[in-house]
């Protein structure tokens, strides 16, 4: 990847963590987290792009871990401080 990208996709990596969050709700989340994703993928060469893709599916794997994977019915609630 290039160093735009790795940068961009950083930035991202740093934008999913918790202080960002509370108050916010799940959905919140997971919608600028859907967009972030579409954005870097736009950004991607082709020759970039399954890279980025496994980076992205860690970093979904790291926020379901962290507690942002909550089921329909709290996409609503807010985040809270732990």
């Amino acid at each position: 990847m290039d160093d735009a990208l790795k940068s961009a996709l950083r930035a991202f990596q740093l934008g999913t963590r918790h202080e960002h969050w509370y108050g916010r709700t799940y959905r919140e989340f997971w919608r600028w987290f859907s967009a972030q994703e579409q954005a870097l993928l736009a950004q991607a060469s082709s020759e970039d792009e399954e890279a980025l893709r496994d980076e992205l599916l860690e970093l979904t794997a790291d926020c379901d871990d962290a507690g942002y994977a909550v089921p329909p019915e709290w996409s609503d609630q807010l985040i809270q401080r732990p």
